[in-house]
């Protein structure tokens, strides 16, 4: 996927099950809808349809064309994979786009785990504390569940993800 543009990122009111349904609401309508004729479909207030909408954009999953939300290539694989084909294809496409981009170079850089204070020192994405509990279900909603990264409840703290080369044997001892 493509770099996004500058200053673009994915709002933190917006999760990977509002994706999956908007795609999948798409799928249903041949892959193409008008975005005002979809908010009255799904039920959803036009603001956040357009926030998750521009998410499915920056993920490469659909388009805007003439006024319509139209699927993608991509966004049509994504309908037709099961839930752990979905979250493979997330973990695939998010570390592309803010802000998770800056989430995982912070956390690669710091090579620590980190509370979601200590990430917003840095990246300064939340203003208050409602904000800052929003911003941490953000955090596992898209980068724990999709595998990137993993939270220790009981520290409160994200850390990357280990992961094995492939081909490689565990030797049993952790």
């Amino acid at each position: 996927m493509e770099e996004t543009e500058e200053g673009h990122s994915c709002p933190i009111d917006v999760t990977p099950s509002m994706i999956t349904g908007l795609l999948e609401v798409l799928r249903l309508w041949k892959g193409r809808m008008d975005l005002n004729q979809l908010a009255r479909e799904v039920g959803m207030e036009p603001g956040l349809l357009l926030r998750v909408a521009e998410v499915g954009k920056l993920l490469g999953l659909l388009e805007f064309v003439d006024g319509d939300l139209v699927l993608t290539k991509a966004g049509e694989s994504y309908t037709r994979r099961s839930s752990s084909g979905k979250l493979g294809m997330l973990r695939e496409l998010v570390p592309n786009i803010e802000p998770f981009r800056s989430v995982i170079g912070l956390l690669e850089r710091n090579r620590s785990p980190m509370t979601v204070s200590e990430i917003n020192e840095h990246l300064k994405v939340c203003t208050d504390d409602e904000q800052l509990e929003t911003f941490k279900t953000f955090l596992i909603d898209w980068l724990v569940a999709t595998g990137i990264l993993e939270y220790s409840g009981e520290e409160e703290t994200f850390r990357l993800k280990r992961r094995r080369a492939r081909g490689q044997v565990s030797s049993g001892a952790s």
